[in-house]
């Protein structure tokens, strides 16, 4: 059964999300991860949209990655993508984006990140037995 994994990320650091999808899709997590994010962007319809259309990916999820960047802590998005995993009791993982120092959102400081190395993430992300 494949396991799915949200990446919660800031558009600004959009190609790290892209770096990580290459990576499941190279089965560099194991054969069986699958990473999810947003499908479109639909802030132009509002934040009723906008909830709509994360609940659900990250209800489905096994994990959430939350891939930390400079001004991630800045972002609303973030704090409500975090603030879903925490109220699903989603596992959350977060991961360094290189040469960045920001910090995470509040509430989710105290979670140690890892490398942003496909390696580390998928240790980080394999299910605890």
């Amino acid at each position: 059964m494949a396991r799915s994994v949200f990446v919660s990320f800031v558009f600004e650091d959009k190609r790290f999300f892209d770096i990580v999808q290459r990576w499941a899709e190279e089965k560099k997590f194991g054969p069986d991860v699958v990473v999810i994010g947003e499908t479109k962007d639909v802030r132009k319809e509002g934040d009723a949209a906008v909830r709509n259309h994360l609940k659900p990916r990250i209800e489905g999820s096994s994990a959430v990655l939350l891939l930390l960047g400079a001004n991630t802590h800045n972002h609303d998005w973030v704090k409500y993508e975090m603030s879903v995993a925490t109220s699903f009791h989603k596992e959350i993982v977060v991961a360094r984006i290189p040469d960045t120092s920001g910090a995470a959102p509040a509430g989710f400081q105290h979670i140690k990140p890892v490398l942003f190395d496909p390696t580390a993430l998928k240790a980080a992300l394999s299910p605890a037995t």
